[in-house]
């Protein structure tokens, strides 16, 4: 089965510092590579990048570094184009922000149905199903 990581978990495992809590996190990613072939997107990239300076300071070379060796070798990286962008029309007329929308529209279009995410508006998407530490 497929499964689409969005940012928050990668911006955890990047970020988190606290031993114990970082632990729960590693598990939880590492539990996904065993059950699901996994997928995401350069918009979860991108929002990993950013996020993780912005918010917790961490510079741009080391997340960058973090991609190349933690993300990359174990998660699809999905293109997106006008198909997706199709989609994702059709999930911002739903409420969706517009950058979870495209990653509906990456999902679709690839034929994932459950996402990855603590972000609860995913939940409304009718056809996708979200797991999060301790949901499964």
């Amino acid at each position: 089965m497929k499964a689409f990581i969005d940012a928050p978990l990668l911006i955890y495992l990047n970020t988190v510092e606290s031993r114990e809590l970082r632990s729960s996190y590693e598990n939880f990613y590492l539990d996904i590579l065993v059950k699901y072939r996994a997928y995401t997107d350069i918009l979860v990239l991108d929002e990993l990048i950013y996020v993780s300076r912005r918010k917790y300071g961490v510079p741009y070379e080391l997340s960058i570094e973090f991609v190349r060796s933690v993300v990359l070798p174990y998660v699809t990286l999905l293109s997106i184009g006008e198909e997706e962008y199709s989609y994702a029309v059709e999930a911002i007329k739903m409420g969706l922000r517009p950058s979870d929308a495209i990653h509906i529209g990456a999902m679709r279009s690839n034929g994932i149905k459950l996402i990855v995410s603590e972000d609860e508006d995913f939940d409304k998407v009718e056809g996708v199903k979200r797991i999060w530490i301790g949901s499964e």
